[in-house]
């Protein structure tokens, strides 16, 4: 037998395997880069070389040749904490590496920028021997995040780097899940979890993560008593990077890139992302060094630490915060970051802190939504004023658009006409058919991305915030519906968390809003009477999973009445159905003493998670609605001096654009097919989006809404019964 090759025969014999693959003569990479490979692979040759190519690979594939911590935008990338690797280890050594996805805003960054801190700061970690043998520990933290942090395909990326394209090995993947996790748009990614980590992920809540890694290692807002700083981790790598460069042990896989890039003329693009390629590739900042960075976090070098950066500043990164008002000085990241909170939010410490800037965070404190407009328990006593969210961008020119300023003059632009462009039933058919479900949700997924037409400035104002149940769920200015100035001096008595949405021929045919909070009753019933509304229809129960989805705003037992504001409310009658609750209810102004009939539909066959396998409760429910309304709006005709058609109908769920968004939706294509047989669900979600933005939440309500009509159709002999090839969609419904 052989006798075992030593170590260092081992690295040589990479080394030049790797010559030979690259066809080079000189030295690629160090030795110490070689040893990381080799180690990530139990000194594999073949393996740590297949490895080392899918590394390089990926690198040339997201266009990051050059990573230098300086620039934009990789600079404010690292600086905002979203990815960050924390100063504790699990039980068997490995490193923690975090990604918070509240923190991820996929519309104002790019994966590439994304990569690149990821890459630069695992770099580092691997510094350290300890993790170059124990390994890594990925946690993907969901904890209070929303949809709008959801990015698939970096999520995909982020794991097969993990997995399969990083000199480290990948020990473990922690999912601190949220009710997020398994709703339908998360299908596709748990599926593919699933197929690719098997063993290696686990899926916990936030409380449980501390069963598995020390609470010493982990921060508090995952059941810990870690209080880290990664300002200072950030600081700590500039600092090692800087010792790299001057140790001449700086190269990772700068040099190779280099000379893959000079292969191309100087002016290259590259194919892969459209992008200028660096000329200067040399000075690769994220390669790897014989230094380990952890020694830097509690004793800097004199070389390693910036000539302007001061001593004992940031010398701990797993306790001691950067000194308030000091930067990262020197070579690294300057000047320094806005003032912020190193904890993540919702945590005492965060708290205590006085973290959590509503306009620098844009961190979601209230409860977040889930997929039909609910979400989890929020603090309905409102002593907290919720940050701003971040969600829109600088608004395109609506006229552009052909959407509708509000009602108004110009509101006919976004009424939902019986215009071209249309599909009959039986066309309807095939192009389910041909698209797929798989089709349907990337249709979505087109609509979901384009940004709202509109500002939110009133539902921002920091008085009126906590009028809203989700402080990512806001009302265009536009579109917003003003009630009647309670006092001149109180800017906030015209604020409530409503739309107007138009509908089939009608401007103004709807009214989107929040499920009321227990603070926003009496501003409720105020705009029910100011427009003299007919229906509410409420499509969520008060209480599901329990969870509060929305406030006991109407009486609920027969005879009771209840007092908000200058309005009496009592309930006169209740009718129950299968699937629905009718509650008859008095409106009385106190102050004058009229009295009005309103009726308030409860649906109570939504699923507790998903959307329902069936349309027909649904179908038969909106039937009745429409029926009432135009009873109603008959026998009140004569005073009615508003738009034709009645005064709107009050629709809400919890958030006011999930269910409410796909009621809506339904209403206006029937009302459609029934008037000229013909449906143009895309447009008609498009449309209502432009009056309360991101109505309809995820692909499987957007896709009941294709199937709900076709169901419809076959209700009222339009269509011959069909037969379905595809199968159902994974949803959430286990």
């Amino acid at each position: 037998m052989a006798e075992a090759l030593t170590t260092q025969e081992v690295v040589e014999e990479f080394l030049r395997e790797l010559r030979n693959q690259e066809q080079h003569t000189q030295v690629l990479v160090s030795q110490s880069t070689a040893v990381k490979f080799l180690m990530a692979r139990k000194f594999d040759v073949s393996r740590a070389i297949e490895l080392f190519q899918a590394y390089k690979n990926t690198r040339i594939k997201e266009g990051i040749y050059n990573i230098n911590p300086d620039e934009e935008p990789l600079r404010s990338e690292l600086l905002n904490g979203k990815f960050t690797v924390l100063p504790g280890r699990d039980a068997k050594g490995a490193a923690l590496a975090l990604f918070t996805a509240r923190l991820h805003r996929p519309d104002s960054t790019s994966h590439k920028a994304v990569l690149q801190a990821i890459i630069y700061q695992l770099d580092k970690a691997i510094e350290s021997i300890q993790t170059q043998r124990d390994g890594l520990v990925f946690i993907y933290d969901m904890t209070n995040s929303t949809y709008g942090n959801f990015d698939y395909e970096l999520c995909v990326k982020i794991l097969n780097l993990l997995k399969g394209a990083f000199p480290a090995r990948l020990k473990y993947v922690f999912i601190v899940s949220s009710p997020l996790w398994f709703r339908a748009p998360f299908a596709v990614l748990r599926l593919f979890v699933r197929e690719k980590l098997r063993e290696r992920v686990c899926t916990v809540k936030a409380h449980e993560l501390a069963g598995y890694i020390p609470m010493e290692s982990l921060p508090e807002h995952l059941g810990g008593s870690s209080q880290y700083s990664h300002i200072a981790w950030i600081q700590a790598c500039v600092n090692s990077g800087q010792a790299g460069l001057e140790s001449g042990d700086g190269d990772c896989v700068g040099n190779l890139l280099r000379s893959y890039s000079m292969k191309q003329p100087s002016s290259a693009v590259d194919p892969t992302t459209g992008d200028a390629l660096n000329s200067n590739l040399g000075d690769d900042n994220s390669c790897t060094t014989n230094a380990n960075v952890h020694n830097h976090y509690h004793r800097p070098s004199r070389t390693s630490r910036s000539p302007e950066f001061p001593r004992g500043h940031c010398q701990h990164w797993n306790g001691a915060a950067l000194t308030q008002g000091s930067g990262v000085t020197g070579r690294g990241l300057h000047p320094p970051p806005p003032p912020q909170s190193d904890t993540p939010p919702d945590t005492p410490l965060y708290r205590k802190c006085g973290g959590g800037s509503a306009v620098t965070d844009g961190i979601a404190a209230s409860g977040q939504r889930d997929e039909d407009g609910g979400g989890l328990e929020e603090d309905e006593a409102g002593l907290d004023v919720p940050p701003l969210p971040q969600k829109s961008s600088r608004p395109a020119p609506a006229q552009n658009l052909g959407l509708s300023p509000g009602p108004g003059p110009d509101a006919e632009q976004s009424v939902h006409m019986p215009e071209s462009g249309g599909m009959d039933v039986t066309q309807l058919v095939q192009y389910v058919k041909k698209k797929k479900k798989k089709g349907i949700y990337q249709e979505y997924e087109e609509i979901r991305k384009e940004q709202p037409s509109g500002s939110f400035d009133y539902s921002k104002k920091p008085c009126n915030q906590v009028k809203n149940r989700y402080s990512d769920v806001l009302c265009l200015d536009h579109s917003r519906v003003k009630l009647s100035p309670l006092d001149d001096d109180d800017e906030t008595s015209d604020y409530i968390n409503a739309s107007f949405m138009d509908g089939y021929k009608r401007s103004s045919a709807y009214i989107a809003t929040q499920g009321p909070l227990p603070k926003t009753y009496a501003d409720f019933w105020r705009m029910v009477w100011e427009q003299m509304v007919l229906i509410i229809v409420m499509t969520t129960r008060v209480v599901e999973r329990g969870r509060v989805k929305c406030g006991q705003y109407w009486p609920l037992d027969v005879g009771r009445s209840e007092e908000h504001g200058h309005f009496v409310v009592r309930n006169v009658h209740i009718e129950m159905f299968q699937d629905f609750k009718l509650s008859h209810l008095e409106l009385c102004d106190s102050r004058t003493g009229e009295t009005r009939d309103v009726a308030h539909y409860l649906y109570m066959s939504w699923p507790d998670f998903g959307v329902p396998k069936s349309a027909s409760a649904m179908l038969d429910f909106r039937g009745q609605v429409k029926q009432h309304q135009e009873a109603a709006f008959r026998a009140m005709r004569a005073d009615w001096t508003g738009a034709p058609g009645g005064p709107p109908v009050v629709v809400h769920c919890s958030a006011g654009i999930g269910r409410t968004g796909t009621f809506c939706t339904l209403d206006i294509c029937l009302s459609r097919l029934e008037d000229i047989g013909t449906v143009d669900i895309k447009q008609t979600v498009r449309r209502m989006r432009s009056q309360r933005a991101f109505s309809i939440q995820t692909w499987d309500q957007y896709y009941f809404c294709y199937m709900a009509v076709l169901e419809y159709a076959q209700r009222r002999r339009l269509l011959a019964p069909v037969e379905w090839s595809d199968t159902d969609p994974e949803t959430d419904s286990e």
